[in-house]
């Protein structure tokens, strides 16, 4: 990583804010737009801090802890944070966003406090992160359930650039977001001990204004539109059974967290959910939207349903209220950063219950071996990563470097020591089958995708392998 230390940090600084203020007049310009003074502060702010932000040392670009994304409006309302931080090799990991702006615009304001709120929230482990323009630089509680109204009371502290200039005030920024204090763990020490507010969590409402953890939140979320859309559908199309109602509803909230996730990682250009209120029938166009889709994803997600038959009825009303809520400006989930593992075990547990259509209502209930079990279970993710790494590790012959636990060892390879090169390649790999039989969610399949993702990306990076990778093209 980029040498550093406290001292050169500060100087390094030092001269930034020098340079800042000297040109102030012109920095504060509305014509000196956030790419200029990302490029000219920004970046230079956090290389001081140790991060390789120009990406000098860490070249690879499945391999970079600090992921720049370009200055530009993406798709009206979608857009990913300006910079993310991670820690080799966990790159998924993500520490802590920064969202920047430019220094002509007020920088604390409920939009700009959101915006980043989001990112930090849906992560579920960026507890705290930073809103800046280099003038202000502002640190945000992230822990909350995002709420527009009240965005800009999550700020957890805030410093003008002069504050810069101040060693004490300088070593808490860099001893919280320098490379070597994320490094260290204290980064993550300081976010355990931030406090938390009273209350119980099933008491506060999804958009309230309180402590909530993403799981339980968008959940809850989730189990709200199931009930409407249960109560709807059953109202408008009577002779639905239970079975049918519980498939109808699902199906239908399956594509909306399916086309969130296309808007929110720039699958799809421009957005979508938001568009369905612009004319008359909003549910028809949803169909019309998903019938598209499943020429190009080709998944069953939307493949042809009964849903979709034109007999079958919907109110648009609620229909779109659902739609508002889940896609609108405020929605406080942005799926580009909800860990892949968080949504499996939201998804475990609410496929736990059913929901059961009499004559002329519908209810949700648990179903019977949930209520049996005494509720719905889930893998913890260091448990998915644990017997990956000493299973399918061990085959592939350790070659991430994770030292093989509890003696574990296959028939067909002999698993090396950490660190040591492994004799398997991808050839080998590839006629390897890999199963779950109890899939649940795939969390498990998930983490050995994960892991050959990241197995393939060690083997073809080795230089001794340079020509096999070119070959591979």
């Amino acid at each position: 990583m980029i040498p550093n230390n406290f001292d050169t940090a500060f100087e390094q600084v030092t001269e930034l804010v020098n340079d800042f203020n000297k040109d102030l007049a012109n920095c504060i310009r509305p014509d000196y737009n956030e790419s200029q003074v990302r490029k000219d502060y920004i970046d230079k702010f956090f290389i001081a801090l140790g991060w390789d932000v120009n990406h000098e040392v860490q070249r690879n670009i499945y391999a970079q802890e600090v992921r720049v994304e370009p200055s530009v409006n993406v798709a009206e309302r979608v857009k990913k944070a300006d910079y993310s931080f991670a820690l080799a090799p966990e790159f998924r990991k993500i520490h802590f966003f920064v969202e920047a702006k430019k220094p002509s615009i007020p920088l604390e304001t409920q939009a700009n406090c959101f915006q980043t709120l989001r990112y930090g929230y849906s992560s579920s482990k960026a507890s705290l992160s930073l809103l800046t323009n280099f003038k202000e630089l502002i640190v945000l509680d992230c822990r909350y359930l995002p709420d527009f109204d009240t965005a800009t009371q999550r700020i957890h502290k805030k410093y003008h650039f002069t504050d810069f200039l101040n060693s004490e005030k300088f070593a808490e920024i860099y001893y919280l977001f320098g490379r070597e204090a994320v490094a260290d763990g204290t980064y993550e020490r300081e976010c355990s001990e931030l406090k938390k507010p009273k209350g119980r969590v099933k008491q506060l409402k999804v958009f309230a204004d309180g402590y909530r953890e993403i799981d339980d939140s968008f959940l809850e979320m989730l189990e709200g539109f199931r009930e409407e859309l249960a109560k709807n559908f059953k109202k408008k199309n009577p002779t639905l059974d239970s079975d049918d109602l519980t498939e109808a509803v699902q199906r239908t909230l399956d594509r909306l967290v399916f086309i969130r996730f296309l808007e929110d990682k720039l699958i799809e250009p421009d957005t979508i959910l938001d568009k369905f209120g612009f004319k008359p029938n909003a549910w028809g166009q949803f169909i019309a939207k998903s019938r598209d889709f499943d020429k190009t994803y080709n998944g069953i997600i939307f493949k042809h349903h009964f849903i979709d038959k034109p007999d079958f009825v919907v109110d648009d009303k609620v229909f779109l209220n659902i739609c508002d809520t889940f896609a609108g400006d405020r929605t406080p989930y942005h799926f580009n950063y909800i860990p892949i593992h968080i949504l499996g075990s939201i998804y475990e547990r609410f496929l736990g219950n059913v929901i059961v259509a009499t004559a002329k209502q519908a209810r949700i209930e648990a179903k019977p071996e949930v209520r049996k079990a005494g509720g719905v279970f889930y893998t913890p993710q260091y448990i998915v990563k644990y017997i990956v790494e000493n299973t399918v590790g061990s085959l592939l012959g350790n070659p991430l470097g994770v030292p093989p636990s509890g003696g574990s060892s296959t028939e067909t390879k002999k698993p090396a020591k950490a660190g040591t090169p492994s004799s398997v390649t991808p050839a080998d790999v590839a006629k390897m089958r890999f199963a779950d039989i109890a899939c649940g969610s795939g969390s498990f399949l998930l983490g050995v995708y994960e892991y050959l993702l990241a197995w393939h990306t060690e083997y073809y990076n080795k230089k001794s392998n340079a020509k096999e990778a070119k070959d591979a093209g």
